[in-house]
């Protein structure tokens, strides 16, 4: 019985390891797995009163998903890939369909006024419940993103 016990252990944790491996799709990726809430959007440091609270960010493996769910509890997202590289996310919006234009399934929500492309956000924060991004556009607004771990 006594070398029953350690045999059975290694099973249950081989058998953990698999599951848990395939809920990451492709191995972990560190504190971005998951779903996000967007918290806030500010604008120059202002709060953007026009943002809902009702956009979610999901991470896996490199895809990324941005959700929007409606007062009916409808939801409609949007893809696009992500990566990280010497202290900035990179979320790219670049990918497209035959025909499709710059505001379909694969281009950020205008509310973010993340672009349609490849888009740089400064991590000033990371850790397993908490995020703050910047991104500059164009014209040099600075934009603040508040997300905060979901589940």
């Amino acid at each position: 019985m006594e070398t029953i016990k350690p045999i059975i252990l290694l099973l249950v944790a081989g058998i953990s390891a698999v599951f848990i491996g395939c809920t990451h799709n492709d191995g972990d990726i560190g504190d971005y797995f998951g779903t996000w809430k967007l918290e806030e959007i500010s604008v120059d440091g202002i709060e953007d009163a026009g943002y809902g609270k009702d956009i979610f960010w999901q991470f896996q493996s490199t895809v990324f998903c941005m959700r929007k769910v409606y007062e009916n509890h409808s939801q409609e997202n949007r893809w696009g890939t992500w990566y990280q590289d010497s202290g900035s996310l990179y979320v790219d919006f670049s990918h497209r369909e035959d025909g499709e234009d710059e505001t379909g399934k694969y281009s950020p929500f205008p509310v973010t006024r993340l672009a349609a492309g490849l888009n740089r956000l400064e991590i000033m924060h990371l850790s397993k419940r908490s995020m703050r991004l910047e991104f500059v556009d164009a014209d040099g607004a600075v934009y603040r993103y508040e997300l905060k771990k979901w589940k």
